[in-house]
């Protein structure tokens, strides 16, 4: 017997799904995107230049796409990741909380869909109840939508 008698077990199931699809619902709202029309690989020389425009520097890229391709499968979509940081951002994001190093670095994926190519990050939450670390995920995440949009413009 379940507890809502009146309710059948499928009407239950996605009503939990729900609820359960409802507490990562902050999480993907975080996540910020933008289409480039140019190719991937312009679209990447696009991302360096407007990373380092903004004072950052990039400190790794993961070609996971061409890793695939390179394992044997030829026609795999293309993707990156590419992390960087600004040493000065960094030592004022952990001065507020050491916990943000979580966040550290920055990163800005570039991948292939079927007909486009993505541009996408992460942004930080800014709705803590540490004030100076919201305004410090506001400004960071500023410049990370700054980024993407001189990349794909």
């Amino acid at each position: 017997m379940t507890p809502f008698p009146s309710l059948k077990v499928p009407t239950l199931l996605v009503f939990f799904i729900l609820i359960l699809s409802g507490c990562n619902s902050n999480e993907s709202s975080r996540i910020y995107q933008k289409v480039s029309d140019d190719n991937f690989e312009d679209t990447l020389q696009n991302l360096d230049i407007a990373i380092s425009e903004h004072n950052y520097r990039i400190i790794h890229r993961s070609n996971i796409g061409q890793a695939i391709r390179d394992r044997g499968d030829k026609d795999y979509p293309l993707s990156t990741v590419i992390s960087f940081c600004n040493i000065t951002y960094a030592k004022e994001m952990m001065e507020i909380n050491s916990d943000l190093i979580n966040d550290m670095p920055c990163i800005v994926t570039v991948r292939e869909e079927t007909e486009h190519v993505i541009v996408g990050t992460k942004l930080m939450r800014f709705n803590t109840e540490n004030e100076a670390q919201n305004n410090f995920a506001i400004r960071i995440n500023n410049n990370l939508k700054s980024i993407i949009e001189a990349t794909v413009e």
